[in-house]
């Protein structure tokens, strides 16, 4: 029996909802559009197009592992940030919404201070998703990613090749700001990081999409603070005085963060700023006073 676009959509979406799939309908239409290289609307203005053996043979091998836990955007390999298009594979993080919002804040601010919009640097860049995205909308910016991990820095340069801003940036692999202490001492205008922030009891219970993702973009430790802790005394030493360090956060440690920098000498203006759904998200604090 030939199936077409409308049948076999109305299968996978029921089929997702045996699998407890939180977005059966929309993970159905963004994988067939993916498989058949067109815009997710299109799907609707054909509803009638048949599909060939083959096409369903390879949808059926993506629905088989988006059922096992497989992200979407893992099996795409692509995920829209910042009204960009990125490229992303398995065992790099996937960017979020919420990263959305900071970057947001961060231009917000940027534009209103141009001293901040110099030098750049991106901590656990990941797919470069934060670093791109700022380079992007702030042309006169230069900056620097930063990943422990290997491919990491492969997926984050493609990215930058792939926006033509691989001249206005670098990336270097290493643990959080060490590759640039201390050369970099008081050079750099703005540190931004979305770390693991997930704490062990936490990740012990993630559901499995984001389990498939890289355990060490997501744990931090039995409370989630512990890049926190050897961030902050890194981003001190490295930011010049009033640069800006901001900072993605779980939406439970608000407070915790609060005192961590209450208990640091050398900054001011600390700031913690909700995301869209009204959570605790985002720390904004400024770099001054004593080292």
């Amino acid at each position: 029996m030939t199936l077409n676009i409308k049948d076999i959509l109305n299968k996978t979406e029921e089929y997702f909802k045996t699998r407890n799939i939180s977005s059966p309908r929309l993970d159905a239409e963004v994988l067939l559009a993916d498989l058949l290289e067109t815009e997710r609307v299109k799907l609707y203005v054909n509803f009638d197009y048949p599909l060939t053996k083959e096409e369903i043979s390879k949808y059926r091998e993506m629905i088989k592992k988006r059922a096992q836990g497989t992200p979407v955007s893992y099996l795409t390999q692509k995920k829209e940030f910042m009204s960009l298009e990125f490229h992303v594979e398995p065992g790099v993080l996937i960017p979020r919404p919420e990263t959305e919002e900071l970057v947001e804040k961060i231009l917000e601010l940027v534009r209103e201070e141009t001293d901040l919009s110099g030098k750049i640097v991106d901590v656990g860049t990941g797919s470069g998703a934060i670093l791109v995205s700022l380079l992007y909308y702030l042309p006169d910016a230069k900056g620097i990613g930063i990943d422990i991990s290997d491919q990491a820095v492969r997926v984050a340069r493609g990215n930058l090749k792939k926006f033509k801003l691989a001249q206005r940036a670098g990336l270097l692999k290493g643990d959080l700001l060490e590759p640039l202490l201390p050369e970099k001492a008081g050079e750099i205008d703005l540190v931004v990081s979305n770390p693991p922030y997930i704490s062990t009891k936490d990740y012990e219970n993630l559901d499995k999409d984001l389990k498939s993702e890289p355990e060490k973009a997501l744990h931090a430790g039995k409370d989630g603070l512990d890049i926190y802790r050897r961030l902050i005394p890194q981003a001190k030493k490295i930011l010049k005085d009033r640069g800006l360090l901001a900072l993605e956060i779980g939406d439970t440690q608000g407070l915790a963060i609060k005192k961590l920098f209450s208990e640091l000498a050398g900054w001011n203006d600390f700031q913690l700023l909700k995301d869209g759904a009204g959570k605790d998200r985002f720390v904004f604090v400024r770099s001054g006073g004593d080292n």
